[in-house]
């Protein structure tokens, strides 16, 4: 649970000290003066004040530096939105009071198992490592799929001190990525470490602070870029597709009245097109965005259904003894439909 400090200036302008300054400048003991009752009143108040800057003071920011070095990713998956990471966490401070790698709390995971505490003095530095397992929580970008690229995190806050009390310094020269971690289906790209604060506008329930109070914590980000290299993964996925289509504009060359290949084709490759739709859609996450998947399927199952409406058309003509118009129709179809269909997809691959 956070710890909260409510600020000083919410306690002076509290209703129970502007009562009790009151009874002290309008009570007046026996021969006393009103202008020395006030005096003293004021007196009050100016020690009262020193007292609090001395205590404020005193709670002064501790700067800790932080560094991670991560040792493996593994168990990524987008349907399940996570993925799991191997650790060294370190901290470096200076002063006594705090002790951050016991307090740090994932922001955007779960830790599996903290072990290995080292805890040393360097060069009048305070120095403690920890190693940690953790399953992260990560809402994946799939609106490119499978040309998505990634930045996967690591987010820390500390759980018992705000950021006027404690504040996380990114460890940049020594954070870094073994050179054996691998993420299956991406290449790493770019790793870098960052801090920002974060603010909770709540108090927790705590019915002494006022409806909204902002607390502010120092969160240590680590970041690591996840990249789809090349085109591999991509054509595994839809290369049947592609073919499917193109089979079922075959269908413009056949005979409109050879009735069962003229339209067998077409619907051999919508069925095609539709379990690959089902097969790739139960391996990503639950979501209500057009993907480009779902839009390179969109375009095979329109593509394949007017092909099989275009044959109908055609041998509706060819049967009304209007062969010229069906040939005719036949061979613009085969044209138009393959011009078209490679022009939206590579729109659809290669747009932005």
């Amino acid at each position: 649970m956070r710890k909260l400090s409510p600020p000083f200036f919410l306690l002076l302008t509290s209703p129970q000290f502007r009562t009790q300054v009151w009874l002290a400048s309008t009570t007046r003991p026996w021969g006393w003066s009103s202008r020395t009752v006030f005096l003293t009143t004021v007196l009050l108040v100016i020690c009262l004040f020193s007292s609090v800057a001395k205590a404020q003071e005193e709670v002064k920011q501790k700067e800790v530096y932080a560094g991670v070095y991560v040792n493996q990713i593994y168990a990524s998956s987008l349907k399940d939105n996570q993925f799991s990471v191997d650790f060294w966490i370190w901290f470096r401070w200076k002063g006594d009071g705090i002790k951050p790698a016991e307090s740090f709390d994932l922001v955007n995971g779960r830790i599996e198992s903290r072990e290995s505490l080292y805890e040393d003095t360097l060069s009048g530095l305070h120095y403690a490592a920890v190693r940690v397992n953790a399953t992260m929580t990560k809402f994946w970008d799939i609106r490119r799929f499978p040309l998505d690229n990634h930045v996967l995190t690591v987010e820390i806050e500390d759980n018992e001190n705000e950021e006027y009390k404690l504040k996380y310094i990114p460890d940049v020269e020594n954070s870094a990525v073994d050179p054996g971690v691998q993420v299956p289906g991406w290449r790493l790209g770019k790793t870098w470490p960052a801090v920002h604060s974060h603010g909770y506008k709540t108090n927790y329930g705590d019915i002494s602070l006022p409806t909204g109070n902002e607390s502010v914590y120092s969160r240590f980000i680590y970041a690591m870029e996840i990249i789809r290299p090349g085109y591999g993964y991509f054509l595994k996925l839809f290369l049947s597709v592609f073919i499917a289509t193109l089979i079922s504009f075959l269908a413009f060359a056949i005979k409109p009245t050879d009735l069962d290949p003229r339209f067998g084709l077409g619907i051999g490759a919508i069925f095609a097109a539709v379990a690959s739709e089902y097969v790739i859609t139960s391996s990503l996450p639950d979501t209500n965005l057009i993907t480009m998947a779902d839009k390179l399927h969109i375009l095979a199952i329109v593509f394949i259904f007017l092909s099989l409406l275009e044959s109908t058309i055609s041998l509706i003509f060819f049967g009304k003894g209007k062969e010229k118009i069906s040939r005719r129709l036949d061979t613009w179809s085969l044209i138009v439909f393959l011009a078209v269909y490679i022009t939206l997809n590579a729109t659809v691959i290669f747009g932005r």
